[in-house]
């Protein structure tokens, strides 16, 4: 009984029980249909918080609608392809976040890795998630391209 009364919790004011959105999409205790729900009440609260700042009003938490998105959009994607979607995106916000040059290397390396193993594996069927051709060059158009492109400009000093 207590476990519902948690779930329930975590549905309904999920910033309370969880850091971000990511948090919400890997929870095991939840249902994709209670993340969907928890992932609405974080839009929801997102909306309001980029509406209040249009407004005029600040000092609150950051809003935070983009990852809420991301979220909403990962949960749409098959398991495997999930589970590779949420490790690349942590990678990459690692690299924008500023790490030394050794990290840097490091995490470069791990999303060299995963690009490898996602195109000699079945996440290679999901055109959301596949980012390289053969060669190893981003697909042209692909999301991973335009993301990669946008990573890239954020980290141009």
């Amino acid at each position: 009984m207590n476990k519902d009364r948690t779930t329930k919790a975590k549905v309904a004011k999920p910033h309370a029980h969880f850091d971000g959105p990511a948090d919400v999409v890997i929870d095991p205790a939840l249902s994709k249909d209670q993340k969907k729900e928890a992932l609405d009440a974080m839009e929801q609260d997102a909306r309001q918080l980029l509406d209040a700042s249009s407004e005029g009003m600040t000092g609150g938490e950051p809003n935070n609608l983009h990852e809420v998105l991301d979220a909403k959009d990962s949960l749409e994607l098959p398991p495997v392809a999930q589970a590779y979607n949420v490790v690349v995106k942590d990678l990459r916000s690692t690299l924008q976040a500023g790490v030394s040059q050794e990290e840097r290397v490091e995490v470069e390396q791990a999303l060299t890795a995963l690009n490898a193993v996602a195109r000699a594996t079945a996440v290679k069927s999901d055109p959301r998630i596949v980012t390289t051709k053969d060669d190893g060059v981003l697909a042209p158009g692909s999301e991973a391209e335009i993301e990669d492109e946008i990573a890239r400009e954020k980290l141009d000093p």
